[in-house]
């Protein structure tokens, strides 16, 4: 599950201009849908995603986000950004209910004495039990090497990565030639 909620405007005007003046003033515009309800237009400070983009991979993630005072658990399933700037332009989310399957990628992050092989895993399980990230310990190492299936995964998450892929390694260490 997400680490931080998003505070998010509701109630944003829709079209080209509208949404080009909200990303001057700071703000992404985001679309939400899903759980039967009608398509939910959204503005989500700038600032906040970019912070998330630089710690974790946000496409196919979990984000908790607060509309109107009440607490919303999505799944990211299109981001847009500027083909030059690489800044957000836009994103959809699909609400969840907290004990919905879904497939995600999690992020990795590598402890001291850690080189991470992959950034992320791909993982299924209810949204309330899938963590916002996997820490990958130097305690996880066996003969210098991380499993997929050495790390500490909730009961109720599967992993979908293959269970023998190296996901790090020590640092430092060389491969043989």
């Amino acid at each position: 599950m997400s680490d931080s909620i998003l505070q998010a405007l509701s109630g944003r005007e829709l079209g080209s201009r509208p949404s080009s003046r909200l990303r001057r003033q700071g703000f992404v515009p985001v679309t939400i849908y899903g759980k039967g309800s009608e398509p939910r237009s959204i503005a989500v400070p700038a600032r906040e995603l970019n912070a998330l983009v630089i710690h974790r991979k946000l496409m196919g993630a979990i984000l908790e986000i607060e509309i109107d005072g009440k607490p919303q658990t999505t799944l990211v399933k299109d981001i847009q950004r500027h083909p030059v700037r690489r800044s957000l332009l836009h994103m959809d989310l699909q609400l969840l209910s907290a004990n919905q399957e879904v497939v995600v990628t999690v992020t990795l992050v590598a402890g001291e004495g850690v080189e991470l092989e992959l950034d992320n895993l791909e993982v299924s399980g209810p949204t309330s039990e899938i963590p916002a990230t996997i820490d990958v310990g130097p305690e996880l190492l066996v003969d210098g090497m991380i499993l997929a299936s050495a790390l500490g995964l909730p009961a109720k998450v599967t992993l979908l990565t293959p269970s023998d892929t190296v996901v790090g390694k020590e640092a430092g260490l060389r491969e043989a030639e």
